[in-house]
């Protein structure tokens, strides 16, 4: 691993998971949970996500997207589109990590074709129904929503074009794997599957896999009132956009 990212990075990745473990940030009121009603906010340390599952160890942590990068970003996925024959309606939304469901509330409202969320932890799954449950009680773009409490590497991936959203779930060892299992795919696959890798920690692996474009990558600011309520005082956060051609 030490090889892949340099000494200079290294350091700083256990300094943080060091102060995170230390000083674990302090739950705010959330404004897209002040909203709707939801509890989709705080942050959940990786080693107090524990299912029983031997990639457990590999899990990061649980912190929910704020709605105003989850909107930009996906704003700048958009835009590559344009060089496509497929439109928003065509894709089919994933969330690998979805913790409790706020990424996958957020794209109902976009209009995808449907929305899946993917988790291994059982209790941050149930939380996610819940949550889910609240917001089907109002009207929304997309209404093929589903929560699969289940592991990345066994998540159904359908034939349609597929937007993977991937908040730096876990470390490199898993996600090399789940690279490994998406490259095959695209092998018999005839339509491409789209990444949006939000605090891209493990990018060089996704610029080693063959067929794999980057299509951009650069900071996404915060609104003023998600700033204001982020739990690690930040006012943006760094996401790539990529896309696995069909073979």
């Amino acid at each position: 691993m030490l090889a892949d990212i340099g000494p200079r990075r290294m350091i700083i990745k256990i300094c943080v998971r060091i102060r995170d473990r230390c000083f674990p940030p302090k739950a705010v009121a959330d404004p897209f949970d002040q909203q709707y009603g939801v509890e989709t906010g705080g942050f959940v340390d990786g080693r107090r996500l524990g299912s029983g599952h031997p990639h457990d160890r590999h899990s990061s942590a649980y912190w929910g997207t704020p709605s105003s990068l989850f909107d930009g970003v996906i704003s700048l996925w958009r835009d590559t589109l344009i060089t496509t024959p497929y439109s928003l309606r065509d894709y089919t939304l994933i969330d690998i990590g979805c913790g409790k469901g706020r990424v996958v509330m957020l794209a109902s409202d976009v209009g995808f074709r449907k929305v899946i969320g993917v988790e291994l932890n059982p209790a941050l799954a149930s939380i996610a129904r819940q949550n889910l449950a609240k917001w089907q009680g109002a009207n929304h773009i997309c209404t093929d929503i589903a929560i699969h409490h289940a592991d990345a590497l066994d998540a159904p991936i359908p034939e349609s074009p597929v937007l993977i959203y991937f908040f730096n779930s876990f470390d490199a060892y898993l996600t090399q794997l789940l690279l490994d299992r998406l490259q095959a795919l695209s092998q018999t696959r005839s339509t491409p599957i789209d990444f949006i890798y939000t605090r891209p920690e493990h990018a060089e692996l996704f610029e080693r896999v063959p067929g794999m474009h980057l299509h951009w990558s650069g900071d996404v600011r915060f609104s003023a009132e998600d700033a204001a309520a982020d739990i690690f005082h930040g006012s943006a956060q760094g996401c790539s956009i990529f896309r696995l051609a069909a073979q």
